[in-house]
């Protein structure tokens, strides 16, 4: 999501693909969704970081799989839900090479206004230097954050998502 897509000055509301991961609800513009999968019989990169999954073939076309369990610091030490009732949304070819990221579950649709979307980067100067560091290695993907009516939503901006892995699939062998 460009500035453009999401401006605090605009009134108008964006469709959100909502799901979890951790317990937590996550978001991205719904635009950037081409699809979301069953399919999590992943198959590993072995000498991959681990945030990268591994592949999985849809309808004979190739995906990377994204672990942002991994990425965010989530359960360090634990597998994703790999083949365990996890599923995959596999974003558009105008987000990036084609890639999706496996979740734990999938929720609704849900409809925010943009102006409600808080930049999460807003106020940071009073923070350490580890926690800015932290920040700055995850910078662009959590976009902000949309306080809804019992939790708060993490807008991920899915044109940051595999930009910032350490490897992108074209560097893994």
């Amino acid at each position: 999501m460009s500035q453009e897509e999401i401006d605090p000055a605009l009134n108008s509301v964006m469709q959100m693909c909502t799901f979890r991961m951790a317990n937590r609800l996550f978001g991205v513009n719904i635009l950037d969704v081409k699809e979301v999968n069953e399919n999590t019989n992943v198959t590993p990169i072995y000498h991959a970081p681990p945030d990268i999954c591994g592949y999985i073939n849809i309808r004979g076309q190739i995906l990377l799989v994204v672990n942002l369990r991994e990425t965010f610091g989530f359960d360090h030490g634990h597998k994703a839900n790999v083949g365990s009732g996890g599923k995959v949304v596999v974003f558009k070819p105008s987000v990036d090479e084609p890639f999706g990221i496996l979740v734990d579950e999938v929720c609704d649709v849900v409809s925010v206004e943009q102006s409600r979307i808080v930049d999460r980067r807003a106020g940071e100067t009073n923070t350490s230097e580890a926690a800015r560091e932290l920040r700055r290695a995850k910078d662009g993907i959590v976009y902000g954050v949309c306080p809804l009516e019992r939790e708060l939503l993490l807008v991920l901006n899915a044109r940051y998502i595999l930009a910032k892995q350490p490897a992108k699939s074209s560097d893994i062998k």
